[in-house]
């Protein structure tokens, strides 16, 4: 019995048999990039819905849609750190932001429908690489924007 304890002991102390531990630091970069991806959403809302109040959309339906879209995705990046903040859990927090990368999704089909203006689309870029940054981040696929 001492050799079966002994045994498990050194298996669970080795390298290979040991179960597989997030690496150091991986919390601290999964909560950057949430700041990042946040940080983006928020300054690309701003600025898209200063351009919307000067497009073509102005008091049409696809400004209701791009809005609600826009505003789910804001919504999404604010539960996706509030849940990172609350539980550090990436299994729990993947659910979040799959639903932001869906709403994101949404706004870029959108956007490639209509014009805007060149400096949205350069700020829906940078957000576009961000998302895909926080999926690595979460272990699900980039989107091919």
């Amino acid at each position: 019995m001492r050799l079966f304890v002994l045994a498990a002991v050194l298996a669970a102390m080795t390298p290979g048999f040991a179960p597989a531990q997030p690496r150091h630091g991986r919390g601290r970069d999964i909560a950057r990039t949430i700041a990042d991806c946040e940080e983006r959403t928020n300054q690309f809302r701003r600025s898209f819905r200063y351009a919307l109040d000067r497009s073509e959309y102005r008091g049409s339906m696809r400004e209701d849609e791009l809005n609600r879209h826009a505003d789910r995705l804001e919504r999404m990046m604010n539960r996706v750190r509030e849940s990172w903040n609350l539980e550090r859990d990436p299994g729990k927090t993947r659910h979040f932001v799959s639903e932001a990368l869906a709403a994101s999704q949404e706004i870029n089909r959108a956007l490639m429908r209509g014009r805007l203006h060149p400096q949205i689309r350069r700020q829906w870029s940078i957000v576009c690489a961000e998302l895909n940054h926080l999926a690595e981040a979460f272990d699900l696929p980039p989107i091919r924007w």
